[in-house]
């Protein structure tokens, strides 16, 4: 089918599909942009025949919405494949859900709150703006999580959005997920806000971390601190992974490496220092500001 079929705001008179056969959007949805109809275009656009042509006419080469698409090696995440069971996921951990129809768009938040095997993941429904997203069934997205040093993706549609007894979407349960390695030396440059504490004094610092990775950071210090090298700290931080989520981290560092320096008339003290056994979430949350930095890079 062709664009021109399609207005934005005004329902359809038929379900669309790409072309490899992905529900895009149920018969009597309206789409809501022209850049979302230009997204759908790119994919292939395909409409359901009429009832006259499903009764009396050859069947599209379609498969019912559930079954998902064909094994042709289209659309396939880029990564090396694996087992959706084997990230062993544990609820209260966050995915990153990104519309499939939105080129560009925001990255939304979804605590998982379970799975049943095979079956579906259920996952708490993002919140925007202090409020529950409106998911329509069907609904496509593109899904990212990361574990370790390595960023998952797979695709999947909402089966059943629910608003009770709190708003929570089933999934459809993934069979492969792609994985992609991601270098723990990629760093955000950041300005966000810390404290350093010793952990045997008490002393703390009000600091600015300036350099960030999922192995360490760099400290802008208001004075420079006296102490050999490989001391341990406490740095404490809180990073922002959406308008109404922020994970606080306070994690073990080890100092490798100070110094001051003039710059433009003053003196800027410096601390590098590398974490020690990070929590997962808190990898997590470093991992998602990184690579969203690095996405908007490239």
């Amino acid at each position: 089918m062709h664009a021109s079929e399609i207005e934005a705001g005004k329902p359809l008179r038929w379900a669309v599909y790409d072309g490899n056969g992905v529900l895009l959007l149920k018969e009597g949805m309206a789409p809501a942009t022209q850049a979302q109809i230009a997204a759908m275009v790119a994919r292939g656009l395909f409409r359901q025949a009429d009832s006259h042509a499903r009764h009396n006419g050859p069947r599209p080469d379609i498969p019912p919405m559930g079954l998902g698409p064909r094994d042709d090696g289209k659309a396939k995440p880029a990564g090396d494949p694996v087992q959706f069971d084997d990230l062993a996921l544990q609820p209260g951990e966050v995915l990153q859900l990104h519309s499939a129809l939105e080129v560009v768009g925001t990255d939304m938040l979804a605590v998982l709150i379970g799975y049943l095997k095979s079956r579906a993941i259920v996952v708490a429904t993002p919140v925007v703006s202090g409020k529950p997203l409106l998911v329509k069934d069907g609904a496509l997205f593109n899904v990212k999580t990361f574990s370790g040093t390595s960023l998952f993706s797979f695709r999947t549609r909402v089966l059943v959005s629910h608003m009770q007894p709190m708003p929570h979407l089933h999934l459809e349960y993934p069979g492969l997920v792609y994985a992609t390695k991601i270098r723990r030396a990629l760093r955000a440059l950041v300005d966000l806000p810390a404290t350093l504490q010793d952990p045997v004094s008490g002393n703390c610092l009000n600091v600015v971390l300036k350099d960030l990775s999922a192995g360490g950071a760099k400290l802008v210090l208001p004075e420079p601190v006296a102490c050999p090298q490989n001391a341990r700290f406490l740095v404490g931080f809180r990073v922002r992974m959406g308008d109404d989520l922020e994970e606080e981290i306070r994690a073990d560092v080890v100092m490798r490496g100070a110094e001051s320096r003039t710059e433009k008339g003053a003196t800027v003290h410096t601390m590098g220092v590398q974490f020690k056994d990070l929590s997962k979430s808190a990898s997590l949350a470093i991992m998602a500001l990184v690579y969203r930095q690095q996405l908007r890079k490239g």
